[in-house]
Order: structure tokens, then C-alpha cells, then sequence
């Protein structure tokens, strides 16, 4: 198993580094950071270059870069640096895009999700041309270059790995096709819908584990799968799921309901063996080995991290 969590950035580069630091200490294998325009995250990749600066195994990803946002060829000479730079310590995670905002405030036009995954595709199709081959001709409906080169070469051979992340039939059979990492989350996380409970359960993430087996065929047992799982530590699991389901009502009501908490697949909430239980049954239900557990308490499951990974 490994652990990973997702930072948008730290109140001074200081803290950064500093956090960087436990985080290796407590034996987590990966930092992360996501690519939003808004909410006043970071751009990932300097920072993901410093943390790796200060620490010695800890590896970094993004996860995950709105493929919409960088042109590939671009993108490509930009991972191939940092993965030289961190003597191959680079996750590449990319993905079709989701949320709306992000694309206002670019005033990049938000496609329907059949066009991004398509998009998607091309440019992971020509990144890991560009990776593997000296010089690249590519003609696709979306991105067309004439001898295009990406240097330096990456450390990590034949490219670093690919991480795609999504829920929706269409990336799941992209993801089962080219990623080395496919980490799922609801499908419907697009612009600012609600979303069915029942995309928040085990039963549904079988399902789409089931999407990308169907296509990966005989390299499935190749792929590491992955998931989010937001975690709250306490000591009353019950008072803490009717905190969750009221945090943003007015006048304390339920937003959400409580049982969409209590159920949901992508939570972990209640003491650390609560958690840690929690981490177990996912895996042994789905198959998921590779947890990015996020939240105000990431830190202190520095002991789950450590059981479950064997360091």
C-alpha cells in the first residue's frame, strides 16, 4: 500500500518545506498538489520542486493538472525537468478537467466532457511520444506538431508515471488504456452539480474499476489503482457526520444527507482505528492500494500510514 495527500499550498514557502519534511518523516510516499485557478492554490510545479529539494524518498505528482490548461508539448519538457530534478521522483497525474470556475477565470472555453477526454487523450498520446522519441510529428484533431522535441530525458523509463483520474465511462477507458495510475473519483464531479448518493459508494466504484479492467485487458495487473478519502479524526464518529452534513446550512440545517456522510466510500471519519478499518475494507473490497487522505488531520494519521505500509 501508499499513501499520498494533496496540498494547494502553505501559508509561506517556510511551512512548506517544513511540512514537506514530516510528511517524509511520518512515511508518506507522495505530495500532491491539484491545478486550480481559484481558492488560491499554488502552481504545482515550482513547488513540487522545492519539496523534493528537501527530502530524500518523498515523492511528488500532480494530481491533477487540467490537461485544458497546458499545451502537451510544453507540459512535456516541463515533467521531464522536474523529473531529472528529483532524480525520478515525478507522478504525472493529468486529467480532463471538472470545474467550471476554473475555466472562467482563464477564459478557456468549458467543452462538453466527450471533447476534453478527447483532447485528453491526444496529449497523452503525443507526451509520451514526445518522452520516448527523439523528434515528433503529430497531426491529431486537436494538436498538430512538426518535429517537436522534449529534452532533458526523463529518469524514470520509459517515462514517469501516468496517473489519470476520473469517473465517467469515457476517461475510465482512457485511463484503462494509458495510465500507469488510475485514480477514480464520483463520476459527475463536473462544474458545480449535485451528485447522486449512490456515486459515493463501494458498489458504484466497483463498477467503474470494472470500466477500466474492461479496458485495460491483460495489463490491468499492471495498473495501481487510487482514490481520495477525506478524513476527519474523532473521537464521536456520529456527532461528526451531523457536523459535516450541517457545516454550510443556514441555521444549522442538514445540506446533505447525514447517511451520504456515514456511507460514503470516499470518507474516513471516527478514531484512527475507525480510519484505519475504513482504509482496509476498500482495499479488500475494490482492490484500491494507493490512498491520498486529505483534510486537517493528515498529519496526525502518521500511524495509520506507517501500520498499513510497513514502515
Amino acid at each position: 500500500m501508499r499513501f499520498a495527500t494533496q496540498a494547494g499550498g502553505a501559508p509561506s514557502g517556510q511551512e512548506w518545506i517544513d511540512r514537506a519534511k514530516r510528511l517524509e518523516a511520518l512515511g508518506y510516499g507522495t505530495l500532491a498538489m491539484p491545478d486550480h485557478m481559484i481558492g488560491g492554490a499554488w502552481a504545482a510545479i515550482p513547488a513540487l520542486a522545492v519539496a523534493a529539494t528537501v527530502t530524500q524518498k518523498l515523492r511528488v505528482g500532480t494530481l491533477v493538472i487540467d490537461n485544458d490548461f497546458r499545451n502537451p508539448t510544453v507540459f512535456a519538457r516541463e515533467c521531464a525537468t522536474i523529473d531529472v530534478l528529483t532524480n525520478g521522483r515525478f507522478e504525472l497525474g493529468i486529467g480532463a478537467g471538472w470545474l467550471d470556475r476554473d475555466y472562467q477565470s482563464t477564459g478557456i472555453p468549458f467543452d462538453r466532457g466527450r471533447v476534453r477526454v478527447a483532447r485528453l487523450a491526444e496529449a497523452v498520446t503525443l507526451m509520451k511520444r514526445l518522452f520516448t522519441e527523439e523528434q515528433v510529428t503529430f497531426a491529431g484533431e486537436y494538436y498538430n506538431v512538426e518535429k517537436a522535441e522534449c529534452r532533458p530525458k526523463t529518469v524514470q523509463q520509459p517515462h514517469p508515471p501516468f496517473l489519470i483520474a476520473g469517473g465517467g465511462p469515457d476517461i475510465l477507458k482512457l485511463a484503462g488504456h494509458e495510465a500507469n495510475i488510475v485514480a477514480i473519483v464520483p463520476s459527475g464531479i463536473t462544474g458545480s452539480g449535485q451528485i447522486p448518493p449512490e456515486k459515493f459508494r463501494l458498489e458504484t466504484m466497483r463498477e467503474q474499476i470494472g470500466m477500466v479492467r474492461d479496458a485495460a485487458g491483460a495489463r490491468f495487473g499492471e495498473i495501481e489503482l487510487s482514490m481520495f478519502l477525506d478524513c476527519t479524526l474523532t473521537d464521536d464518529r456520529e456527532k461528526a457526520i451531523v457536523e459535516l452534513a450541517t457545516k454550510t446550512g443556514p441555521g444549522g440545517r442538514a445540506v446533505i444527507d447525514p447517511d451520504l456522510v456515514r456511507n460514503s466510500a470516499y470518507r474516513g471519519i471516527g478514531t484512527l482505528r475507525e480510519i484505519r478499518d475504513h482504509i482496509v475494507k476498500v482495499r479488500d473490497t475494490v482492490g484500491i492500494t494507493y490512498f491520498c487522505l486529505r483534510g486537517p488531520d493528515v498529519e496526525k494519521l502518521g500511524p495509520i500510514v506507517t501500520e498499513l505500509t510497513g514502515k
